[in-house]
């Protein structure tokens, strides 16, 4: 089977899901929230890629910031008195408008193909200094590339990181270096990063 065969497959629903089998401590996402606030103005512009922060908005609100919350596919209704753009990947198209973001689990189940893509989005999407949080799934090496091995022998074209769950949803998560190149290459560092279990918390400025 052709790899573009195989995620044909499962592009619509890729599309539609977030936060597939991640483990987001809400503890620690306040936690990097705030520290990324430290580095905003009031009357800065915040989007909330995939409103998997929701929770926090009422915060936010409170600090006089502004926050814009972009679906991405995931059809959520206005809230709080917050606009909410319900546009899928194929529309994210932004310039220049925020100060600072947050993406909370809308990666790892893209396509590896997609996230440098997505991540340079994102990266236009800041004004030039501004700051993100990034909430994502790491791949174990090991774990990763014995999976891989196997769903080969099977006759999947998959690439390490890729899997699909008990439930039939696709997944990838990709190895730690992986994602800092990424990072990287999308204009990003890291100004603070925390790994819990296998989930990446990274406080990232352009």
């Amino acid at each position: 089977m052709q790899r573009r065969e195989w995620l044909e497959r499962y592009r619509n629903d890729v599309l539609e899901q977030t936060c597939t089998g991640l483990e987001i401590d809400k503890s620690q996402l306040q936690d990097f929230i705030l520290r990324m606030t430290g580095f905003l103005e009031e009357s800065n512009i915040i989007a909330d890629f995939g409103c998997h922060a929701q929770d926090f908005w009422p915060l936010l609100r409170e600090m006089k910031l502004r926050v814009v919350g972009v679906s991405c596919s995931k059809a959520i209704k206005q809230t709080q008195g917050i606009r909410v753009m319900n546009i899928g990947f194929s529309d994210f198209n932004f310039l220049g408008i925020f100060e600072g973001f947050v993406a909370s689990g809308i990666l790892q189940n893209l396509h590896p193909e997609l996230w440098s893509k997505t991540l340079l989005r994102i990266a236009r999407s800041v004004k030039t200094s501004g700051v993100g949080l990034l909430v994502t799934g790491i791949g174990n090496e090991k774990e990763s590339k014995k999976r891989c091995e196997t769903l080969k022998k099977s006759g999947l074209p998959v690439v390490i990181g890729e899997y699909i769950d008990d439930d039939g949803n696709y997944n990838f998560r990709p190895l730690k270096s992986w994602y800092d190149q990424w990072l990287k290459n999308a204009g990003f560092y890291v100004l603070r990063e925390e790994m819990i279990r296998d989930t990446v918390y990274s406080l990232i400025k352009k």
